[in-house]
């Protein structure tokens, strides 16, 4: 696991950086202030030893750490290793801090656990401009204690872009639609410090430079990112040698357009405008598409910011109407979220204040669209989803209807797109509310369902039925998953007895989206989590604890639906286990079909053959004799996959997992 800077550099500016209280005796280099700042030269390497036992955690980062720090006087591509650091550091920061206190950070995505050799960390960051940097070792579980760190510096290789400093800006042709030009910033270099923009300041030592002519006393500036590119852009008019500042855009976080509403221009002026990376470095993504925009032509809707949400009551329907004709994909969406497609859309958007079901309607569009979303945004660029429940072309004049389930209330984007000529012209889109059922009773984790433990050859036969249908969120992101939408949360609680393990059979149903989490109390610590699992859950636990289980469908990714849960235990100690020495199955790998033979005891027997749902596929109730063999007739029947076969008798139970080919 590494440890990224999350979720952007600019949060950490908000931080007061106080010296922690000492309990205990800290390395020297505990905090920022007692690093030793080395010299870095072209071609050299630094070395740097020592122990991150007792280190604490000096700014927030959610892990102790010590520092180093080393200092440039030109670019340069920097590797900072942990190789032959023994034992080895499973875990590592992979960043650069600007400043102690902290002003700021050079992230990567370029890092490997293989360079090494040994299994430690190599992190690397290209075009590193002059500087001092300092170098967060952690020390967490599996990485801390004794550690020996190497610091390389060789001259930058890649060449600035063509348009690194206003002189070389690439010349923009406004239009009346986005044409968005893609503009490669690899190892581009500081022409302008940084100025303040929307209360914060920006590292500019990787700005790149555009040019346009304006066409209209209104211009709107795009630009879109990459993934893990954060954007400034500043706006200029004048010349290269006196620049005068107009406007800035500094609104969203990394791989998030930005746009420059600009007003007041003088046609036939030549303005200029550059982006840059918020963060310090070169960031770990490295291109952006930018364009000019003559307003007039695209629908007043073409952009999610620019819609106002419209209040939705249930029994008040909404109308909505426009054309997609003209509709651009600019700043529709965050990068690489659902939306993020490539779609031309449009926008309308509605502020629900209580659990709805949505009926989204095209009847009545003049000419029949063929294809329509079926994603609500609940955020502006559009990012997380509400996934449809329902869908059908059952308008009469052969438009579509789209049906969303236990919708929470809050405020949804609807997207309207421009997926071709069958969707491109007038539309009309009616949004029709209906009130939520009551959610369940076990919705809030206060009210959990008591969770009973069973044999494992009672389950799923004992199986409790639960549904998140009409759920409501009771807690937040859980340890293995996150979202950006709403989770439908339902809870289970079970006491562990004097077991040690507990293995919970869950057979998703309807669900689309389904995950578990088992957990110590209410808001305790996790000890399970997974989302989609697809085997029985296998917890270790505590003898005579309390555990809840919740039970949940993240709406990002898709609805609730109707469940089974059950929940088995170690055998009681009535029941000892039969020794495996006595007992044969064979074939095993299998075809299906299997003989059971045993050496020792014999007696009524309960055999049944779970698959790894937690399901009960087959059970008989037979008598085996001592010494005898038993077959089970399930030649050419099963599925291919793996099975346990269990056989409980009077004194004792048996357990063996069969390959079914």
């Amino acid at each position: 696991m590494n440890h990224n800077y999350l979720p952007d550099a600019r949060a950490i500016v908000l931080m007061a950086i106080a010296v922690p209280m000492i309990s205990m005796a800290q390395p020297p280099n505990d905090l920022c202030s007692g690093a030793v700042i080395e010299p870095l030269a072209n071609g050299a390497t630094v070395t740097r030893t020592g122990d991150s036992s007792g280190a604490t955690d000096e700014v927030g980062f959610g892990a102790p750490q010590v520092w180093e720090a080393f200092s440039t006087v030109e670019c340069l591509d920097v590797t900072v290793d942990l190789c032959g650091t023994s034992p080895i550091f499973n875990d590592s920061f992979i960043f650069l801090v600007i400043g102690c206190p902290i002003t700021n950070t050079v992230n990567t995505g370029d890092f490997n656990q293989i360079e090494c050799g040994d299994g430690n960390v190599t992190i690397h960051f290209m075009n590193l401009p002059a500087g001092t940097y300092y170098f967060p070792v952690i020390a967490t579980t599996g990485a801390i204690g004794p550690y020996t760190l190497h610091i390389t510096g060789t001259a930058c290789a890649t060449p600035p872009p063509m348009n690194d400093d206003c002189l070389g800006a690439t010349m923009l042709t406004p239009d009346v639609v986005c044409n968005a030009v893609v503009s490669e910033v690899a190892a581009a270099t500081e022409s302008l410090p940084g100025g303040l923009c929307n209360g914060f300041t920006g590292d500019a030592n990787d700005d790149v430079w555009f040019s346009f002519v304006a066409a209209s006393a209104e211009q709107t500036i795009a630009v879109e990112p990459s993934s893990a590119y954060n954007a400034v852009v500043d706006l200029y008019e004048g010349d290269c040698q006196n620049l005068i500042a107009l406007a800035c855009a500094n609104d969203n976080l990394a791989g998030t357009g930005e746009t420059i509403e600009a007003t007041g221009l003088t046609v036939g002026n030549t303005y200029y405008f550059r982006v840059y990376d918020w963060s310090s470095g070169q960031a770990p993504t490295t291109q952006v598409s930018v364009c000019v925009i003559t307003p007039g032509s695209a629908p007043p809707n073409d952009l999610c910011m620019d819609v106002l949400p419209e209040n939705l009551q249930v029994g008040t329907p909404l109308s909505f109407s426009g054309t997609t004709v003209g509709a651009t994909e600019l700043i529709d969406a965050a990068a690489n979220s659902t939306l993020d497609d490539g779609v031309p859309k449009v926008w309308h958007a509605f502020t629900t204040v209580e659990c709805t079901n949505l009926l989204i309607s095209y009847c009545g569009t003049p000419t029949p669209f063929d294809e329509v979303y079926g994603f609500l945004s609940t955020s502006c660029p559009g990012d997380g989803v509400q996934v449809f429940s329902g869908f059908d072309f059952s308008c009469g004049d052969g438009n579509a209807e789209v049906a969303y389930a236990t919708v929470p209330a809050g405020t949804y984007y609807m997207p309207v797109g421009q997926f071709g000529p069958g969707s491109t012209g007038a539309y009309s889109v009616t949004v029709v509310a209906t009130a939520c059922p009551p959610p369940p009773s076990n919705d809030d984790c206060a009210n959990a369902t008591q969770l009973p433990l069973n044999l494992s050859l009672d389950c799923p036969a004992n199986s409790l039925p639960g549904s998140t249908i009409t759920a409501t969120q009771d807690a937040g992101d859980p340890g293995c998953e996150s979202a950006s939408g709403t989770y439908q949360d339902v809870w289970y609680t079970f006491n562990a007895g004097p077991n040690t393990s507990v293995t919970i059979n869950f057979d998703p149903g309807t669900m689309s989206s389904w995950a578990l989490v088992v957990s110590l109390g209410c808001g305790g610590a996790e000890v399970y989590c997974e989302a989609d699992p697809l085997a029985p859950a296998v917890i270790a636990v505590d003898p005579n604890t309390d555990y809840v289980v919740r039970v949940y469908s993240n709406t990002e990714f898709g609805a609730g639906g109707e469940f089974a849960i059950c929940a088995t235990a170690d055998f009681p100690t009535s029941i000892q286990p039969l020794s495996a020495e006595g007992w044969q199955v064979y074939p095993n790998p299998t075809n299906g079909g299997m003989t059971l033979t045993n050496i020792g005891l014999g007696g009524p027997a309960h055999i049944t053959l779970v698959d790894m749902v937690g399901r009960a596929v087959y059970t008989e109730r037979s008598t085996i004799l001592a010494g005898a063999s038993h077959t089970l007739p399930l030649q050419g029947q099963l599925a291919q996959g793996v099975y346990s076969l269990q056989v409980v008798l009077p004194g004792g139970h048996w357990e063996q997992r069969i390959v079914v080919r």
